[in-house]
């Protein structure tokens, strides 16, 4: 039987507003410190090893933790949820700071905030993400419109004004970056109270683990969300083995120094900034699906030209298309996500979606260590562009592109 999620029309849109700008908000402080973590882990240890164990950690809760708090969002009311991530992500960065200050920072306290950060992030997200179309409805434009929206907010934020303003706090002190970002966390807590509190989810009584499963079985009989999963999660394994130990291959072999390191990321930013733009009008033509696989294989692209350079500019360059690589795939596969999905059970749709697509990115992380440490710090930069291409070919067999041609909102039970 083929059912679909019903075409909700829009309850409160000016609602996006604060929700936006908490989005905003929380995303400078995340590109401060953004800036800033690699580097407290670079003057902590020089081994590529341990600097890629702090970026798997931080990816870790996805798989860990993701599903449950999925499973979570959808029972309790979506913008507490939000409120009370930010306040605890809030928290636990005042703790890192205070261990920055007192000189007994280590890359164990790095890699725990990493792993509470990112845990907020999952019950934020998927909080976030079912609460956009009770405010703007499912039509397919209006929500690649939204997502572009935030997602280019969060990468101008995250990646082009915070990552400067991270390494210039860093060389004055470096626990100035920690605090600013526990800060803007603070300030989204207080903007979210703002946006309009969505009805509760209905709740069908089943258990935590049952709801879970109710949840993994949508998404494994529902083609298109399941091959939309599956080539996020071997494009997040090479993305992340090829840029876990970035920051020494960029102090290394680019010879950038800390505000160099940052401009880097700034060009990413401009790129993804850039990648919202096109992402709204490629919506317009092309299904989400082939909307991704493009992304994949710029991003491949731009991976082979990273590991090819020793110039900062080219590799400014390349880390633009890989930024905007990063958008076009990510307003895709939200977009997909809440036009499709059920209101009742996208929290938990959304996470176990990331546990696919995201369960791969610490093992990428932790690979991209290993492979930096036993050859070159290039290496993993081009195996993460082959496997990339690899990833994106998948799409051409038969079997994938026979699915391009089911309906848009056709969902099997």
């Amino acid at each position: 039987m083929t059912t679909s999620a019903k075409p909700e029309p829009a309850r409160n849109p000016r609602g996006l507003r604060p929700l936006w700008a908490a989005t905003a908000t929380s995303s400078l402080g995340d590109g401060v410190y953004l800036a800033a973590a690699p580097l407290l882990a670079a003057a902590l240890t020089p081994s590529p090893v341990a600097v890629s164990l702090v970026s798997a950690a931080t990816l870790a809760p996805w798989f860990f933790v993701g599903p449950f708090a999925g499973a979570l969002v959808d029972r309790w009311p979506r913008r507490t949820v939000m409120i009370i991530a930010d306040v605890v992500r809030a928290a636990c960065l005042l703790a890192l700071a205070v261990l920055v200050i007192t000189g007994t920072n280590t890359i164990a306290a790095l890699a725990i905030t990493g792993f509470v950060l990112t845990s907020g992030q999952s019950f934020h997200n998927a909080a976030a993400q079912a609460i956009i179309p009770n405010l703007i409805g499912r039509d397919r434009t209006a929500l690649a419109a939204a997502n572009s929206r935030i997602a280019t907010t969060e990468s101008v934020a995250a990646g082009f004004v915070g990552p400067p303003i991270g390494g210039a706090l860093f060389a004055v002190a470096p626990w100035l970056p920690i605090a600013a970002d526990a800060a803007s966390f603070a300030s989204s807590a207080a903007l979210l109270r703002g946006v309009p509190a969505p009805p509760r989810p209905e709740h069908s009584g089943i258990g935590i683990f049952a709801s879970l499963r109710q949840a993994i079985a949508f998404v494994v009989r529902h083609r298109q969300i399941l091959e939309l999963a599956l080539l996020i999660a071997g494009g997040n394994l090479a993305t992340n083995a090829a840029m876990a130990t970035f920051v020494l291959y960029a102090h290394h072999d680019l010879g950038v120094t800390s505000w160099g390191y940052g401009f880097l990321l700034v060009a990413q930013a401009l790129g993804a900034t850039g990648g919202g733009w096109i992402a709204t009008r490629m919506s317009r033509r092309l299904s989400f699906r082939t909307m991704l696989v493009c992304a994949q294989l710029a991003r491949a692209a731009a991976f082979l030209a990273l590991a090819a350079t020793n110039s900062p500019y080219l590799a400014g360059i390349s880390l633009a298309v890989i930024g905007g690589s990063f958008t076009i795939g990510t307003v895709a596969a939200v977009s997909t996500r809440q036009q499709l999905v059920p209101d009742e059970m996208l929290g938990r749709v959304v996470n176990v979606f990331r546990l696919i697509g995201n369960g791969a990115a610490p093992i990428g992380a932790a690979l991209g260590g290993l492979i930096a440490a036993r050859y070159a710090l290039s290496t993993p930069i081009i195996v993460g562009g082959v496997l990339t291409v690899a990833v994106a070919g998948l799409s051409l067999l038969p079997k994938f592109r026979r699915s391009a041609t089911e309906p848009q909102q056709a969902t099997r039970r």
